[in-house]
This record gives structure tokens, sequence and C-alpha cells, in this order.
């Protein structure tokens, strides 16, 4: 018998063993033996290790067994493979509430419920448990910081107001009447926090410069507002900055998802901005985002209604154009929402910041593509600073997941989510031929510090599968800034590789440690890593192994390297890099806004689709369909098109420079709500007065209107206005939806009355398929 019809043979042997088990299993738990079922259980797990509900099983029996604590830990095991799950966590409340620990019972129950709000174990236990949220001891000075009791049972008047003492943050003076409001976006490091505690690269970035710009004195002709962005009611609300920055405080000082503290702080802080107004822009007010903004429903749609109103510069930071440049290492989800963006980016944004010559680049040859006749104005914000300068003193710092290693033991530190576009594939071979080559004795531990992600499976199987590897290879994820702080200090040297990066924060953050750094030669890797770093062969385990060997073994080209590090790879501090993107966004508002109709104007006879696209690649089209909405009346785009609100929806179409607005057409396709209705309709010019008509629309169907416009001489603009009254409730017709709508928008086109090409292709496609040639 060959080695693999072996391995064949005893895998099928023990599928058989386990099912019968099982099957044993199943029988004595119903028969309430609870004990011998849950050793049964716990067999089959070591035959199916990764099946969770198996350990859910022989938890339940522990528990009916007596033996709480053991249950819990298998309750534990569980989460790790299946961390959302609603009725996991219930059970884990259930196990904290015998054990008689209230506060991590109720935060379990919590858990739960926000996971599934449909569950209705979860929302019973937490309502009847909320009370048992109370705070662990405080810490010094902050007694009155955090609440007593769960921030949902009270009204917004009573959440916790923190004290701008204990954020560290100056006294303020109040802003000079011709100061520049500058609105920090912190949207996406708040909605970060919402299931994480320890921050990544985009993230440490945006602690970097915000914390910097709430504990330090503004420029005088600055007005810093901080602000996050809301879906529910498409508006901006007022962050308050102590609160965001002890928030950021207890991010860096621990990683416990569920700690009291934690928990208090960050849904106290995310209350008050809920219950806040809609933020005040002022006239001419400038909104910079230093995070990701493609992943929150209608952000471009809120944003056009404030810079119609206020005239809002937006200006974003760029980190990176992975999605487009590598889209084979990332979420198919992330890559056609970044596409959404980055083309919708280029008709909304005053000016740009980006974090290094390589991602600038990357930028304008995207956006060449999309706007060829149109140049954003942008600065390059290198992110060389040095971590220390914002974090909490650590002292130090205890890692349980070290204690593996012998006291003094060598280790390098891989600091990256393990993903494909990190390749840590390629370090693991290297790694592993390095110990084969060399022996176990010789060749220093490996940690990697970065929980596992998209495409993490190769990698991960390697090591799971040389047990050599597996033993000299440490991994961390959850780890405080502390603990990381801790690890920099420890380590003999740094391994930083990846396919393709915007900046690369761990070669910074490894320099600024004083450690060597070895790193891939490409892309921006080498802007961060500049004189200072090692370089190798991008994708090459041959120059990788002979780099690594050559700074595990020779003592001497190890401390050569040091001291280039030491003269060559000093950071600067965050208030720095701060001062620098304050100075650029100063430096952009100054110039000239330049409206919508300005940049891109749609094509004559060309069709564009309301819809959702699910594309991979920006589609400037895509995007001027999307940008036409004007105004709140709107729902979120569907897959066949988009549905008004009730009141008056808003349709503001760029024309052609050029064109002379007379004797056109257009063809506006609609849907019509699940009762008839007659749709009033104004098209014309901003401000003028236009053409009326009226468009009778049969319940549920699908119309396109041929509507001849009035002359627009040299308009820039068409305004299309549709009236839709009260709308139509559709849950009081019984309808699942619980929306009000008015119309639906399918797609529109404009051609010239005597383009009768344009005109019979248009109809062609409402009514005939064209199929591939045979």
């Amino acid at each position: 018998m060959s080695q693999d019809a072996a391995a064949d043979f005893h895998s099928q042997d023990h599928a058989e063993d386990a099912e019968a088990l099982l099957r044993d299993a199943d029988a004595r738990r119903g028969e309430g033996r609870w004990t011998e079922a849950a050793e049964l259980y716990a067999k089959i797990i070591s035959l199916w290790p990764e099946s969770w509900a198996l350990m859910v099983q022989e938890g339940h029996c522990l528990k009916e067994s007596g033996r709480v604590a053991e249950a819990l830990a298998r309750y534990r095991a569980a989460e790790n493979f299946a961390p959302d799950d609603s009725d996991l966590q219930v059970q884990i409340g259930h196990a904290h509430k015998l054990l008689g620990d209230r506060q991590k019972a109720a935060l379990a129950y919590a858990r739960a419920f926000s996971l599934g709000p449909e569950n209705g174990d979860a929302q019973r236990e937490a309502s009847a448990t909320s009370e048992w949220l109370v705070r662990a001891s405080p810490a010094p000075d902050t007694r009155e910081d955090i609440p007593a009791e769960a921030p949902a049972a009270r009204p917004e008047s009573q959440l916790p107001v923190l004290s701008p003492a204990f954020a560290g943050g100056p006294e303020r003076a109040g802003p000079s009447s011709t100061a520049l409001q500058m609105v920090l976006d912190v949207t996406d490091l708040l909605d970060y926090f919402n299931g994480a505690r320890t921050p990544t690269g985009i993230q440490r970035v945006q602690m970097g410069i915000v914390s910097r710009a709430m504990a330090e004195p503004a420029l005088a002709e600055l007005d810093l507002c901080f602000a996050a962005y809301d879906a529910s009611d498409l508006a901006w609300h007022e962050v308050d900055s102590a609160g965001f920055t002890y928030l950021t405080q207890l991010a860096a000082t621990g990683s416990d998802t569920e700690e009291p503290a934690w928990v208090l702080t960050r849904d106290s802080l995310r209350q008050r901005v809920a219950a806040a107004p809609g933020f005040a822009f002022r006239q001419d007010a400038v909104l910079v985002n230093l995070g990701n903004s493609w992943g929150f429903p209608d952000y471009f749609r809120a944003l056009r209604a404030v810079q119609r109103s206020h005239n809002v510069r937006y200006i974003p930071f760029v980190h990176d154009c992975v999605p487009l440049v590598v889209p084979e290492h990332c979420l198919l989800t992330m890559v056609q929402d970044y596409a959404r963006w980055f083309a919708a980016l280029g008709l909304h944004a005053h000016g740009i910041l980006c974090n290094s010559e390589n991602t600038m680049r990357d930028v304008r040859q995207q956006l060449n593509v999309l706007l060829p006749e149109v140049e954003l104005p942008g600065h390059v914000i290198r992110l060389d600073a040095d971590p220390r300068s914002v974090a909490v003193p650590s002292g130090d710092a205890t890692l349980d997941a070290l204690k593996t290693l012998r006291s003094g033991e060598p280790f390098a530190l891989f600091v990256a989510t393990i993903e494909s576009r990190k390749d840590h594939l390629l370090v693991f071979q290297a790694w592993l031929q390095l110990l084969r080559r060399h022996g176990a004795q010789r060749i220093p531990r490996l940690v990697c510090v970065g929980k596992a992600g998209w495409h993490s499976e190769a990698a991960l199987s390697l090591l799971q599968h040389a047990p050599e590897l597996q033993r000299h290879v440490v991994l961390l994820s959850r780890i405080s800034d502390q603990e990381l702080d801790a690890l920099y200090d420890r380590c003999q040297f740094t391994v930083y590789n990846s396919h393709y990066e915007g900046w690369g924060l761990p070669i910074t953050e490894a320099l600024a440690h004083g450690k060597i750094v070895l790193t891939a030669r490409h892309s921006a890797l080498v802007e961060a890593g500049g004189e200072a770093a090692l370089y190798f062969t991008p994708q090459s385990q041959p120059d990788l192994q002979q780099k690594l060997e050559q700074l595990i073994f020779d003592a001497d080209a190890r401390r050569q390297q040091e001291a280039v590090v030491r003269e060559k790879g000093r950071p600067r501090s965050w208030s720095a890099v701060k001062d620098q993107t304050l100075g650029a966004v100063l430096e952009l508002a100054r110039l000239p806004a330049r409206g919508l109709a300005e940049r891109k104007a749609i094509r004559f006879g060309k069709h564009y689709q309301t819809r959702r696209f699910l594309r991979t690649k920006p589609d400037m089209a895509v995007a001027l369909a999307e940008a036409v909405r004007d105004g709140l009346s709107w729902h979120p785009a569907e897959d066949w098109g988009v549905w008004c609100r009730s009141g008056t929806a808003i349709l503001r179409i760029p024309l052609p420079l050029s064109s002379d607005g007379n004797g056109l057409r257009l063809y506006l396709q609609l849907r019509s709500p699940p009762v008839a209705t007659t749709l009033p309709v104004r098209c014309g010019t901003q401000g003028g007065r236009g053409a009326h008509y009226e468009l009778p629309m049969d319940a549920t169907t699908d119309r396109t209107f041929m509507l001849d416009l009035p002359p627009l001489g040299d308009a820039t603009v068409l305004e299309v206005e549709l009236e839709n009254g009260n709308g139509v409730d559709l849950g009081v017709l019984g309808l699942p939806d619980p929306r009000r709508i008015g119309v639906g928008v399918r797609g529109f086109m404009i051609c010239r009355l005597d383009d009768h090409a344009a005109r019979l292709d248009f109809l062609e496609q409402q009514g005939f398929y064209q199929g591939p040639a045979v």
C-alpha cells in the first residue's frame, strides 16, 4: 500500500470511529450521563479538532455535571472557530453567571445580542443583566469618567462627559471669526473599535495624527473639530475630543475587547456621538478624512449635500491603491467597494494626501485614466513617525504567549496580518530551510504578531504540517501597543514582507526601536526603509535566506547594520507629522474649489444606469450616475436601480461645457411603487422655471419616458425634480419592507433630437438582446 493510500485508509478508519463515537455520545447525553458523554465528545474532537459545535456539546455536558469552569474553557475554545456566533455567546454568558462573574456574563450577553438582534435568548438575557455592567476598580483620576451602569439604560443627558484635563489636552482658546474650520473625520476609527481594540496600520496613523491634534494647541488660523459620519441620517456628528482621547489610550494599553472599562467607554462615546445634533459645518469648511470611507453607505451623497450648502472642501488621505494594483490579495467585496469609492474620489475631492511618493504615483496613474483633464492637487505626508511619541509608557510588559521562550532566547519579529499580501508563506519556507540546514539550536524563533486574514490558508497549512517549523514559530494576536513595544525592544531583528505596500508602518516602528529591518525591495517599502533597512529581492526565497543567515550568524555585520539604523533610521515625532498634515490641508484649502460640473460631464447619447454595480475597476460612468443623485431624498442604490424617498428627489446632471443646450431629449427610466401614481416632474436649469410634466405610473411597472427638454442655453447643469409627495408606506401595504418610497429611477440618457443613431441604439437596448457571435 502506498503512503498516500495508507493515509486515505486511516482517514476513512478515523471517520468511521468518530461517527460511531458520536452516536454513542449523543445517546449518553440524552440519558443524562453527562460525564460519560463529555469524555466521548472529547475523543471525537481529537479526531475532528476543528469541530467547534462538538466543543459546545462537550461544554454543555461538563456544565450539567457541575464542572462549569471546564465548560467555559470548552466554550472559549469553540469561540476561536466561531467568534460571531450569537448562541455561543449566550452559553458563555450562562457559564460566567453560574461562576458568579456578573460583569463577564453581562458582557457576553450584550455581545450575543449585538451579533444576533433577532436572538430572543440573547435579547432577554442582555436586558435582564444590563445593570451588572459595572466598572472594575477605577484607575487613578478617572473615577468620574466611566459610568457605573450600562450606558444604554440611561438617557443621553446622563452619559459620561470625559474631562479634558484627564485627556491631556490643553485649554483651547475659542477660534477667531476668520479661522478656517477644519473637521477631522474619525468615522473609520470609531467603526473599527466596534469590533476590535488593537489597531492596525491605518488605525495607527489616525491615532497618531488625531491624538496629537487633540492634545496640542491648534494653529491660530484653524478651528479644529472632530466628527463622525452616521449613515442612518446621512450626517456628521461632533466627537468629544476628551472621550475620544481616552478611548485611544485604552486601545493602546490593552487588548481585551470585553474589559468593562473598554466596553463602557467605547459604547458611551458612540452613544454620545449618535445623540449629538448634525454637525454645524461653516461656510468653506474643510473635511479631512484620515482613514477609509469606502465601506460607509452613501458617504459621498451626504458629502454632496454639505458641499452644495456650505461649499465644504473634502480632502482624503489615500493610504494605498492595493485593491486596484494587486486585487488578487484582497477580499472581492473590498475591491468592489474601493473601486466605486476611488472613481467617486476624483469627482468630490478638493485635494489629496498620500503617505508616500509611490502611493501618489499610483493615485495619479489611476485618476488619469478616469479624469485625464483633471489633476487633483496633493501632498505626500511620509509616515516616518516614532510610535513611542504617542504611546502610553509601558514599563515591563508581561507576555504570557512568550513564556515558552527561554530567558534571553533570541527571536525575530514579523508584525503583519497573516494574509496572502503579506506573504508569510515565503518567510515560513525560508525559516523551515534554515532549520533543516542549521538545526533548531542555531536559528532564532520567529514571533509573528497579527491575526489571520484573507487567504492565509497556504501559510498556516505549511505551519501546521511542518512540526519543526510549528515548534519554532510563535503566533500572537490581540497584542496591545504596550506589549508590541516590549516585543520590539526584546527582538534581535525584524522581518517585513509584502507583495505591495502603500507605506509599511512596522518598518518605521522597528527603526524607531533601533532594530534592523529586512524587507522586500519594492513599492513604498524602500521609502519606509530608506538607507536604514536591509533589502532582499522580492519573492526570492534564496536571497531572503542568504540575508537571514547573514543576520543570524554574522554578529559583526549585525552590529554594523544596527549602527546604520541608529544613524539613518531616526524617525520624527507624530507631532511633526500632524503639523505637516495640517499645514498641507491649509495650503490645499487656499485653492479655488471646483464643482462636479467643472470636472466631468455626461456624454450625450450614453446610457447611464443608477443601479449598484459590483465592478472591480473604477468606472467613471458608474460614478457619474451615482453623483447626479443630489440631496437626501434617496434610498441606497440596489441591483436594479434606486428608490426615491418621500418629498422632492433631485437629479443634477452635468452637461458638456461646449454644448448648445437646445433641442435635447431626456430618456428617463422609472419604476413605479406598488400603487398607481402620477409623478410631477420639472426639468430645467438650476433655480430656473423649466418645463413641467405629469408622468402616469401604473402600479409596479417599469416605464421609460421621453421628455423633450426646454431650451437650456449655455447651462452646465440640467436639474430634474421628481415630486414624490408623501410616498408609499410599504409596511402599511403589508409588505416586509418597512420603508417609505417614492418612484424608482433605473437610468437616463440625454441626446440631441437629431441624433437618430443614439436614439435608436437606446431603444434597441430596451427591447432586444444582442448575443455574442458564435
